[in-house]
């Protein structure tokens, strides 16, 4: 197994405490994939070199994360702008997005697929493009389905039954929602995608406008066409970010209600054939 060389970015020491700053960063041979491992985090690296590269980290207790490094520049997981990986001309938008069933068959098909790819790139939220390495992918990944393969796609406290809350001493007041707002909050589309393996969906694409709003619903067709966000709501989007839902390709998609800490807002679209 070749070495991988972690660079981690130290915290601030403050009061004697050490307060962490970032996650760590791996940087392994330049041209290929390399793995290592550390304080039980598995690492997986595609180096183009040290301003380039791809790094995914799979933890026995936390859900996977991906940073991709373009011209020294951080996407992904722990980064303000995110970024999708192309796989032989297939997109795969936020593939570190994996708390919902849509995000976790994504993943796994990337996983499998990243394996034996010809070309992967990286698109990020920017315009940025980076083509990655192949080299030693098919030996550093582990199939999804063999005994080395240690990705989770959920936090594993999130799925622990939590303690029951104690018992308010007065009935709690309802939220005021504001007067509904403007459309051009957000710009919203939808395309036929491949979910999964042969199973296309509706996906649709929520783009905030705003530069602090938080989604906490999407209800289609007043509730008759059930939905899956990709990411966990409520979901706090700045200018420019997006969040996305799943919906059965049968459902004929009129009318769509978001609604948000700041209101609600409604869009419709024309009936498809």
């Amino acid at each position: 197994m070749r070495n991988l060389r972690v660079y981690c970015l130290l915290g601030t020491l403050v009061l004697g405490g050490m307060i962490p700053a970032a996650p760590a960063m791996a940087y392994g041979e330049a041209g290929r994939w390399s793995k290592g491992w550390g304080q039980g985090t598995t690492e997986y690296a595609a180096v183009v070199d040290e301003q380039n590269q791809l790094y995914i980290a799979c933890n026995d207790m936390r859900k996977v994360s991906m940073t991709a490094t373009v011209n020294d520049k951080q996407y992904g997981s722990y980064a303000e702008q995110g970024f999708a990986i192309v796989i032989d001309g297939q997109r795969f938008d936020e593939p570190y997005e994996t708390e919902s069933h849509v995000g976790e068959n994504n993943f796994f098909y990337l996983w499998d697929k990243m394996r034996s790819a010809k070309t992967v790139a990286i698109e990020t939220a920017d315009a940025q493009q980076l083509a990655l390495p192949i080299q030693d992918a098919a030996s550093v990944l582990p199939a999804t389905q063999s005994a080395d393969f240690g990705c989770l796609t959920w936090d594993k406290a999130a799925t622990e039954a939590p303690a029951p809350a104690p018992a308010p001493e007065s009935m709690p007041t309802p939220t005021q929602v504001s007067a509904a707002l403007s459309p051009s909050t957000f710009d919203v589309s939808w395309r036929i995608e491949d979910v999964w393996v042969n199973t296309p969906a509706k996906m649709l694409k929520v783009v905030s406008h705003s530069d602090s709003i938080t989604i906490q619903n999407a209800v289609i067709n007043r509730g008759n066409c059930p939905n899956n966000p990709l990411r966990k709501l409520p979901l706090a989007l700045r200018f420019g970010q997006s969040a996305r839902f799943a919906v059965h390709q049968n459902c004929n998609i009129l009318e769509l209600q978001l609604v948000t800490n700041q209101g609600e807002v409604f869009y419709q679209f024309d009936s498809q054939s």
